[in-house]
């Protein structure tokens, strides 16, 4: 299958009739469906939605997950995943489900479901020795994806000024993983009202501090803003001036912005101040918002149901105002 896009219709239909003309193929008119995911416009409101409902309901049927009762959360709140649970002899049966549902996951995520990336991550790292404990995690997931299959990531027009603005938000759980105390990134990058990338991932090193374990998920966000950035431009959708990173941790937008080696910072590795050259540069600038504000909060731990909820319209596509601290 292959897609087109063009500003101008006129050209468009020359370049169809060119290539059909070539190659063997057929014109199917408007996307309304593409690698399974479904596309719904409504030109009249200006929105533009992706979802996998057919996909998910598919999978719900296939495990069995169909007629059960749904939650509000992927995973329960505050759990972790742990090695500890791991048995010893895994049993094939258990094995092969819990595989199974963690494959299918891990395309929804990777395509509309920005609100199942903490909880993939965390049940794909229990993939080759999984226990009673992670089956039952992740059919959890399941009973949230039951209630939410239907959920897929919504684009609006913003309205002028706003409109193809990439922007996003970055967060850390300190030392959260319990088998290795390393902390867990998360970050969302979001135009137009929706996500355009996201990630949940444990870090790769160990840190010493909140702050330290901030500037390493900043920068790993930075990487992704300059690839977005580069994408963006091809498109002819130029970013001018740098890109809004909301973070919530006070002490690492101070050490992007001051050149300064302290003695709490001077043993960071080199390639983390890779951030610092963002801000430097002017490709990226880090904004303070509220802990209870940060969207990208619910991409590294699991949160209870109200801290969760009030994340959601973020994670799938929202017309609101983004607000960095509450009004009182």
């Amino acid at each position: 299958d292959t897609l087109m896009a063009c500003q101008s219709l006129d050209t468009l239909q020359q370049f169809k009739t060119a290539f059909l003309s070539r190659f063997d193929g057929t014109d199917e008119g408007e996307v309304t469906s593409y690698l399974g995911c479904e596309l719904i416009r409504d030109r009249q409101k200006r929105t533009i939605l992706f979802r996998q409902a057919i996909y998910a309901q598919k999978i719900l049927q296939l495990y069995g997950a169909w007629d059960k009762p749904s939650v509000k959360t992927p995973l329960e709140p505050g759990v972790r995943l742990s090695k500890v649970d791991c048995p010893d002899v895994v049993d094939p049966a258990l094995h092969r489900r819990y595989r199974g549902i963690t494959g299918h996951l891990s395309f929804l995520v990777t395509m509309t479901r920005c609100d199942l990336a903490f909880a993939y991550a965390e049940l794909s790292k229990f993939v080759q020795c999984p226990g009673a404990v992670h089956l039952r995690a992740a059919e959890r997931v399941l009973q949230y994806l039951r209630g939410t299959y239907q959920d897929g990531i919504l684009y609006s027009d913003p309205g002028e000024g706003k409109r193809n603005k990439l922007r996003g938000w970055v967060d850390s759980d300190y030392a959260s993983v319990p088998d290795s105390r390393k902390s867990v990134t998360g970050y969302v990058l979001s135009m137009n009202g929706a996500p355009v990338s996201w990630k949940a991932k444990r870090q790769d090193c160990v840190t010493l501090s909140s702050a330290e374990a901030e500037y390493v998920a900043a920068s790993m966000c930075g990487q992704e803003v300059v690839y977005v950035r580069s994408m963006l431009r091809g498109f002819g959708l130029e970013q001018h001036g740098p890109t809004e990173i909301w973070e919530d941790n006070a002490a690492c937008i101070q050490i992007s912005e001051n050149p300064v080696n302290r003695k709490f910072t001077r043993h960071i590795d080199v390639r983390r101040y890779f951030c610092r050259d963002l801000v430097r540069d002017n490709i990226m600038v880090l904004r303070k918002c509220a802990g209870t504000h940060n969207v990208a909060d619910a991409l590294t731990k699991s949160l209870p149901s109200p801290a969760f909820s009030k994340h959601r319209p973020w994670l799938i596509g929202t017309q609101e105002e983004y607000q960095a601290f509450s009004i009182t």
